[in-house]
């Protein structure tokens, strides 16, 4: 049920412009809201990352998602779990640095 309700939270985040932080303050001062900001903010990174143009790999580790991330110079592995990822695969920007294309994963 809490996994639910983060994954909901982060969804909500990432799609809702307007969903205010401030005015769900007491929901995201839980244990289950802290956990969807963090995830939230992960994803958010990986995607800028993505959008800058770093090569990426993808690799299921023991029903984890390994993303490896490459760029000149730097290199970044991130992993996450197959909720996340799929989480992350609504953005048509990371369909697209996938390769997916724009349709749905």
């Amino acid at each position: 049920m809490a996994a639910d309700f983060v994954e909901r939270v982060v969804q909500r985040l990432r799609q809702d412009a307007a969903f205010s932080r401030n005015r769900h303050f007491l929901a995201l001062s839980s244990p289950e809201g802290r956990r969807a900001l963090r995830i939230h903010r992960h994803l958010r990174s990986i995607e800028r990352d993505l959008a800058r143009g770093f090569r990426v790999r993808v690799d299921e580790v023991d029903r984890r998602v390994r993303l490896t991330l490459e760029a000149k110079g730097a290199r970044r592995v991130a992993w996450l779990s197959g909720s996340e990822f799929r989480l992350l695969c609504e953005s048509p920007a990371v369909r697209a640095a996938l390769g997916a294309g724009p349709g749905p994963v």
